[in-house]
């Protein structure tokens, strides 16, 4: 590894020790090896750390901080990171042997894009593959329907990634990613290659939006006031920022669902994305909240 490598790979991890290690081993073991590894500790209670320092690599580097969410944990790792593309890995998730390799070849083919976007698949903790999502087309327009995107398969240019950082609002937490992949597409090509390199493991510990309904309704409301108030979303997007205000709320309606929150409130981010958007009513979405406030 040179002073300067390619790659930084970024681990954000909060009370990770059962999984991190296996994560860590699986970037180790990459055909290409001009990358460093730096991981993220956001405060970890449990022996995330112990584990981490077991490892023995010139290329891993161990940071602490204090707990912040993984936006700014993963701003932090940019900062400190020397690569000229910075990549972000989530503690519990693997990158396949070809990920490096696969970007590093991307990158010479689209003269070092300011962003992209590599496949990945989704399996349970046995290896069963649930999901596969090979090359996304259009992410500039289709991202403002939904995070189609893996946070473990986007790269971006140091230099973009400090100008346009994580929002680091504790209360967007968990839709922090898609807010900002939504700037960038306001701001350049995201390009997207066709290749699997990494996967997502869905487990028993995995959290998404939780179930406090409190908290669910107010990550989208800081979501859409995020998205819609940015002045080159605005310029880029117009109007089209509806789709992805729609979206944020039948997403919240749906979560809102899942936690067994009063009907009520759930009809209300429902009838607040489809105002925002009636093509939402046309969505499996749509048709899954109902089903689940009928009992079915």
């Amino acid at each position: 590894m040179t002073n300067s490598p390619l790659f930084s790979i970024i681990i954000p991890t909060y009370n990770r020790a059962g999984f991190i290690r296996k994560t860590i081993e699986s970037v180790l073991t990459q055909t290409f090896q001009d990358f460093e590894i730096i991981v993220v500790d956001d405060g970890s209670t449990d022996d995330t750390g112990k584990v981490v320092k077991s490892i023995t690599s010139n290329q891993l580097r161990y940071l602490k901080k204090e707990n912040a969410e993984r936006g700014a944990a993963r701003n932090y790792g940019s900062v400190a990171a020397n690569g000229l593309y910075l990549a972000f890995l989530d503690s519990d998730d693997l990158i396949y042997p070809h990920h490096l390799s696969t970007a590093h070849e991307f990158i010479k083919s689209q003269g070092n894009p300011e962003i992209f976007h590599l496949g990945y698949d989704i399996k349970n903790e046995d290896g069963t593959c649930l999901k596969t999502m090979g090359e996304i087309k259009n992410i500039n327009t289709v991202i403002l329907s939904g995070n189609c995107l893996s946070c473990n398969g986007v790269f971006v240019r140091k230099d973009i990634m400090l100008q346009n950082p994580f929002n680091e609002d504790r209360d967007l937490a968990s839709l922090e990613d898609w807010e900002l992949w939504i700037r960038m597409c306001a701001r350049f090509p995201f390009l997207s290659a066709n290749a699997i390199t990494s996967t997502i493991v869905q487990h028993s510990e995995r959290s998404v939006m939780g179930s406090d309904t409190l908290k669910i309704k107010r990550k989208a409301d800081r979501f859409v006031q995020y998205v819609l108030q940015d002045e080159i979303n605005q310029r880029r997007y117009g109007k089209k920022l509806n789709i992805a205000e729609a979206s944020a709320w039948t997403y919240t309606a749906l979560h809102l669902a899942m936690a067994k929150a009063p009907a009520g409130d759930v009809l209300l981010y429902l009838w607040k994305g489809i105002h925002s958007n009636p093509m939402e009513i046309i969505k499996k979405r749509f048709f899954v909240i109902v089903k689940k406030l009928l009992g079915l």
